[in-house]
């Protein structure tokens, strides 16, 4: 059987939602891990089943941060290894407010340092939405981080 988003508002509405928050995050978290995101599309049909503002929903996200990523709909990865991105991680955290493991403080992408992305001969990289970057510098973290 597939899952269903309206399924699970009404399951979720059972366990106390939106009322109780315990229930609220769990709905929240079975849509990010069914989904891989949660849409503003989501959020909109959550709001309107529970009859709460999607701001508020919006905030429930921004408390956890296990859920705060799901509001940014771009994923930064900057590569950890000893060679690699720590020239980058300071434009990041500088010029973007991103912090390892956060969000940026547009709200626009998660961030964080990965492990080595074994492509040192050709580093700096970077991934940015799952897309491998190689020979990465200020100029290329720029443009995606400013392009919509």
């Amino acid at each position: 059987m597939a899952w269903s988003l309206q399924e699970s508002i009404e399951y979720h509405r059972r366990q106390g939602a939106p009322g109780d928050q315990s229930a609220l995050v769990a709905l929240l978290r079975e849509v990010l891990a069914e989904s891989g995101a949660v849409t503003p599309a989501d959020l909109a049909e959550i709001a309107a089943a529970y009859g709460v503002k999607v701001t508020f929903l919006q905030a429930v996200l921004r408390r956890y941060p296990s859920l705060a990523a799901a509001l940014a709909p771009h994923r930064l990865e900057l590569c950890g290894g000893p060679r690699c991105a720590a020239s980058l991680r300071a434009l990041v955290e500088e010029q973007y407010g991103g912090r390892p493991g956060g969000v940026s403080a547009d709200g626009r992408f998660t961030f964080r340092i990965t492990g080595c992305m074994k492509h040192c001969a050709h580093g700096p990289n970077l991934r940015w939405d799952g897309v491998l970057y190689e020979h990465a510098d200020a100029a290329l973290l720029r443009r995606l981080l400013e392009t919509e």
